[in-house]
């Protein structure tokens, strides 16, 4: 059994609760019908791209796809920003993981590992930006 130091299960437990109030911001959120601009609920700018370059970036659409998944809304969620999709389904596994992993002091599920956190984050890094390029440059 690997059992996770005290300082980690401190950040562990943290993290779960940020990515909590994330989850539950994305739910008082109402979608935007345009499919980005959810964000400006919040008192958020609108995004740099579209307003100054004309058009949406890799980003546009994060907040409301967030805003569908959370008001059960799978298939918009994902349709919106699919990297916010999968961000947001990651943060929804994450919560529990997290926080019963920091409270047992080992983990359970699986052990995060420096090579599972960087094939997770290139690949949704390469979703995104697939998603992007096919969905915003080439549609």
């Amino acid at each position: 059994m690997h059992e996770i130091p005290w300082f980690f299960r401190y950040i562990l437990g943290v993290m779960s609760l940020v990515m909590a109030a994330v989850l539950v911001t994305a739910a008082v959120l109402e979608p935007s019908a345009e499919g980005m601009g959810t964000h400006e609920q919040l008192g958020l700018s609108p995004c740099f791209f579209p307003e100054k370059l004309g058009y949406p970036c890799p980003a546009c659409g994060m907040t409301t796809s967030w805003a569908h998944l959370m008001d059960g809304n799978v298939h918009a969620s994902a349709e919106v920003n699919l990297g916010g999709f999968l961000l947001a389904v990651t943060c929804l596994f994450c919560v529990p993981w997290f926080m019963i992993s920091a409270i047992k002091g080992r983990w359970i599920f699986m052990r995060m590992t420096d090579g599972r956190i960087l094939v997770f984050l290139v690949s949704w890094l390469l979703v995104t930006m697939a998603d992007w390029v096919i969905r915003r440059l080439l549609i």
